[in-house]
């Protein structure tokens, strides 16, 4: 099992682990609702150091990064962060991942923890010169609407727009998060990461990946694994904004050749519980889809969930059934997000 740099300071913070992607990671500190009402109402600090964190370069890696992604990178700034979409052969993803333009042909680039080693070898194979800086670096993230605040006691950040990064002596921070509130991501190398998330922590409270997870399910954002994956498109996960159907890509004919029978949708319940993933949704007995994540939302109070439903009933406000364990419980459709920035 990993472990990330920063495992001892959450040690001495009490956190309590679980096992993520390979590593051992702070589940929460307190409980996982009230770090994510924190977010909400005002700011937490994560450590997200299992994240990967690769560096691509050399005179053909704009043009490289353009047949491996969906999304056109020549559109990228220097200075800008792009989400993207790294496909496969079939049309599916292999994973979804942040490109961080540092310099014309230089780019930083976030992948998920649980596909690292999978994305390393895949740009490997199409001749990406590629650097692994993952266990040299720390990332945290600091979310939630006074992260700017906090953030300025430390970086001159008030020019930095959403999707936009500047690099600072040894950090690199950039507006981007994963919780649907604003907030910023700083990369680091190991010692000063350390420095940094125990000044933080004197600002704000340390949020575990629990309180994570229910804010991305309350701001509709996906996770691989669940509504993205290898046969999943981005056409039925409703990524098709993040798609560029006038440039040639890996897997655009496949992709386009599928037939879509479930988009992702979202859904809330009209009474006490939690849906799970797998629990099936029904529509006057017959069962018209599945839910991918689900969590208790503390902003409404009330049980939410993505879900992959078939097309012909995406309709908002539509009365379902969903299964969950041997409970059968009221819900309606409702297009995420569950909540709003700010909210």
């Amino acid at each position: 099992m990993r472990r990330t740099p920063l495992y001892p300071l959450h040690r001495e913070l009490k956190a309590r682990f679980f096992s993520f992607a390979g590593y051992e990671m702070p589940l929460q500190y307190t409980s996982i609702l009230e770090e994510a009402k924190v977010v909400r109402e005002g700011a937490g600090v994560f450590d997200v150091s299992h994240m990967g964190r690769l560096y691509v370069k050399g005179k053909n890696s704009l043009v490289l990064l353009e047949k491996l992604t969906t999304r056109q990178v020549e559109k990228l700034r220097v200075g800008k962060v792009q989400y993207n979409l790294i496909s496969n052969p079939e049309g599916g993803i292999k994973d979804d991942v942040t490109i961080y333009r540092l310099d014309e042909d230089v780019f930083m680039i976030c992948v998920n923890a649980i596909n690292r080693e999978k994305i390393v070898n895949w740009f490997s194979q199409n001749q990406l010169e590629v650097e692994d800086v993952t266990e040299k670096t720390v990332q945290i993230a600091l979310q939630g609407k006074t992260s700017s605040q906090i953030l300025s006691k430390f970086f001159p950040i008030d020019d930095i727009r959403y999707y936009h990064f500047k690099v600072v002596d040894s950090f690199l921070v950039s507006r981007t998060g994963y919780t649907g509130e604003d907030g910023f991501e700083i990369y680091a190398p190991v010692e000063e990461g350390k420095e940094l998330w125990s000044e933080l922590v004197k600002w704000c409270p340390p949020c575990g990946l629990g309180a994570r997870d229910v804010l991305r399910i309350e701001a509709g954002l996906v996770l691989y694994g669940h509504e993205i994956s290898e046969t999943i498109s981005p056409l039925e996960a409703g990524l098709e904004r993040y798609v560029s159907f006038q440039k040639e890509f890996i897997g655009k004919e496949a992709m386009l050749s599928k037939e879509v029978r479930r988009r992702l949708y979202g859904l809330k319940l009209l009474q006490k519980g939690v849906p799970r993933e797998g629990s099936r949704i029904f529509l006057d007995g017959k069962e018209i889809g599945v839910v991918s994540s689900g969590s208790f939302s503390p902003v409404l109070n009330r049980g939410i969930a993505l879900a992959f439903v078939d097309k012909e009933f995406l309709k908002e406000g539509l009365r379902v059934k969903v299964v969950s364990g041997n409970r059968e419980l009221d819900a309606v459709l409702k297009a995420p997000p569950f909540v709003r920035k700010g909210s």
